[in-house]
């Protein structure tokens, strides 16, 4: 992937995404919905915030402190979603968000995180 030197990139795998949640640098955000979250668990340091939620925006700034160029990691389940949303953020001023392109269940481009044998936690509400 190209892009200038140090500028952030705007999709990642799983295993980048687990990384960088692990030593703080960046915030992962589960957009699917509850049943979702339910059936398959979330990724394990993710935050689950449905992106069909109303509250989404108001959530998702109470999380990052209303940082619109915080580092906010997106996944769903195959990266449509959160590919989407990430140009929809970005239009709405967010600098930061990065896609996790292969989701949880993997695409052509990958794995994605369960396959890749990354951690799930239950989702219990």
């Amino acid at each position: 992937m190209s892009r200038a030197f140090g500028a952030e990139p705007s999709i990642i795998t799983p295993k980048e995404a687990f990384d960088r949640v692990k030593s703080g640098d960046i915030v992962l955000v589960d957009i699917r919905t509850q049943d979702e979250w339910r059936q398959s668990g979330i990724a394990q340091g993710a935050h689950p915030i449905s992106m069909r939620d109303r509250t989404f925006l108001a959530d998702l700034d109470t999380l990052t402190g209303g940082d619109k160029a915080a580092k906010i990691g997106l996944i769903c389940a195959t990266g449509g979603r959160s590919a989407w949303l990430r140009g929809r953020l970005e239009a709405a001023g967010y600098s930061n968000v990065i896609d996790v392109g292969q989701g949880m269940f993997g695409n052509p481009s990958g794995p994605g995180w369960i396959r890749g044998g990354l951690p799930v936690e239950r989702y219990a509400k």
